[in-house]
């Protein structure tokens, strides 16, 4: 991403405008582009209660689920530029655009972040059949045997979770493809794939049964969750991390003052112990970001997305 871009984007979402006191004046409307029940839901659901209280007005969430998300997405580019629509997702944002030939809207100028939720941190598991018992054992492997391990994955963001594993520590493994994270997990528990990158809550019961042997956690810090588990820099794969990301997005062009606005009490309300607490529970790390660092982040993403997806050469879709 240019300089100049990075700059365009946060004078149109920052610079001065006109005071809108009044804002809101009817219900907002909160998009997840998944289906009930998913982390992107439920987010929106624990959230949306207390910024209807700050804001004086209900938050309807909406599930607008499709196409790896694209269809939510669209309806919140192709919105009204008024804050009265908001989207709740995280990695499928910036991902589609590097994944796909075109989109019909831009990814920059039609999408405007607004506040982050926080990150799961995603775990490098394998069967326990495969032997690896560290990370550096499990590349080496990997090296010795081009083509022969296999990974599971169940969605985009596991997929170029993999893809950029490969990248960082030139190894090649054959990626299955699931219908989703669960399923991939599971995939790894009875042993129909060699390994998994994605979030350690996927295996649900088996995380400490045996059945999978988790290797490293792929965020910038331990997680509290699994403290015995090294970071993948610790571990000795460098510049890596593969995490889920959460956030509130809105339509492009939206005045400056109500995206500040939605940013300060988006903010406020993670912080807050109650719903903090929450989300450690959900194992999700919470954070707040200012709309110039959140934006900074998902141009970072957008850009980091693309480049992967040119070097691992992966065939763009319609």
């Amino acid at each position: 991403m240019r300089p100049t871009a990075i700059t365009a984007m946060l004078v149109a979402a920052l610079s001065c405008g006109a005071a809108f006191a009044d804002y809101p004046e009817r219900p907002l409307r909160a998009i997840v582009p998944f289906t009930t029940g998913g982390p992107n839901d439920t987010l929106a659901r624990v959230i949306s209660p207390m910024l209807a209280k700050a804001l004086g007005q209900n938050v309807i969430v909406e599930n607008r689920p499709g196409a790896d998300g694209r269809i939510g997405i669209e309806a919140l580019a192709k919105a009204a530029p008024d804050g009265y629509t908001m989207l709740f997702s995280g990695d499928a944002v910036a991902l589609i655009p590097a994944l796909r030939r075109t989109v019909p809207y831009d990814p920059i100028r039609d999408i405007q972040p607004v506040a982050e939720l926080g990150t799961s941190p995603y775990v490098i598991a394998v069967h326990p059949q495969v032997p690896a018992r560290n990370v550096t054992e499990l590349i080496d492997l990997a090296k010795k045997n081009p083509g022969k391990l296999n990974g599971s994955s169940g969605g985009n963001t596991t997929f170029m979770s993999l893809v950029l594993f490969q990248l960082r520590s030139g190894t090649r493994v054959v990626n299955i493809t699931y219908k989703g994270a669960g399923d991939a997990a599971l995939a790894v528990v009875r042993g129909e794939a060699d390994m998994a990158i994605m979030d350690p809550l996927a295996f649900g019961a088996h995380l400490h049964s045996g059945r999978v042997r988790m290797l490293a956690i792929a965020g910038a810090r331990r997680s509290p969750a699994l403290p015995e588990l090294p970071t993948a820099k610790e571990a000795g794969l460098l510049d890596y991390t593969a995490e889920s990301l959460f956030g509130v997005f809105t339509t492009g062009r939206t005045p400056p003052d109500i995206v500040r606005r939605l940013n300060i009490e988006i903010n406020k309300i993670v912080a807050s112990p109650e719903i903090s607490k929450r989300l450690v529970a959900l194992g999700i790390e919470p954070s707040q970001k200012s709309v110039e660092e959140f934006t900074r982040q998902y141009l970072a993403e957008l850009a980091k997305w693309k480049d992967v997806v040119a070097r691992a050469k992966i065939p763009l879709e319609s």
